[in-house]
């Protein structure tokens, strides 16, 4: 948790974005300890908190209804729709997981420190970029879950919602609590229809 905080502020994306996957882990394995399978236990998890990590690291976007035309598993067919869910373990956390370098076009936007407090997302065929704050929604979640409560970090440690300051050791377990902070938001749910890109990526793929 206070990983992925410290590597923010030092500027190390990467680095932050593997420890809130870290955290994140952890949490789903609280969450759901009948889960063997480590893909299918994340991104379960992430699709059960969308109403959490969406206003968080992707506000305004319908995360359930938008998928993303990219190759993200090695046995993906022609036929599948990756969620953020998909692109976040299958890009995020397997390649910091295992070591590797970020495939070109998946590298993440730096917003969080912008004063206007844009979230930018870069999407062509094939690619997605995504803004930083996916690193706090990711935190947020753990945050937030009721599993978690008693968890305890360093004073001074803490996500921000909008114009909102939520110390971590006053918001664990806190959902409800911060679903009310996302009514005041008056953020909206768009659906991003892509569905042409994967018919390109799809005739990319037999050429």
């Amino acid at each position: 948790m206070t990983k992925a905080l410290d590597e923010f502020d030092r500027g190390d994306l990467d680095g932050a974005v593997l420890h809130a996957c870290n955290a994140f882990d952890g949490t789903s394995g609280k969450l759901h300890p009948e889960m063997r399978k480590h893909r299918l236990r994340f991104t379960r998890t992430l699709r059960e908190h969308y109403a959490i990590f969406g206003p968080m690291g992707m506000p305004n976007i319908n995360l359930e209804e938008t998928f993303w035309p990219a190759q993200i598993y090695e046995n993906q067919k022609l036929t599948d729709r990756p969620d953020i869910a998909d692109v976040i373990y299958g890009i995020h956390r397997c390649t910091h997981g295992h070591g590797d370098e970020l495939p070109e076009g998946f590298e993440l936007i730096p917003d969080a420190t912008n004063r206007n407090q844009n979230t930018t997302i870069v999407a062509s065929i094939g690619k997605v970029r995504l803004s930083d704050r996916i690193i706090f929604g990711l935190l947020a979640v753990a945050v937030l879950s009721a599993v978690n409560i008693g968890q305890k970090v360093p004073d001074g440690y803490y996500l921000t919602l909008g114009s909102e300051i939520l110390n971590i050791n006053d918001w664990w377990g806190r959902s409800d609590d911060f679903m009310r902070l996302v009514e005041k938001q008056n953020l909206i749910s768009v659906k991003l229809d892509l569905e042409d890109w994967f018919e390109e990526l799809a005739r990319n793929k037999e050429s």
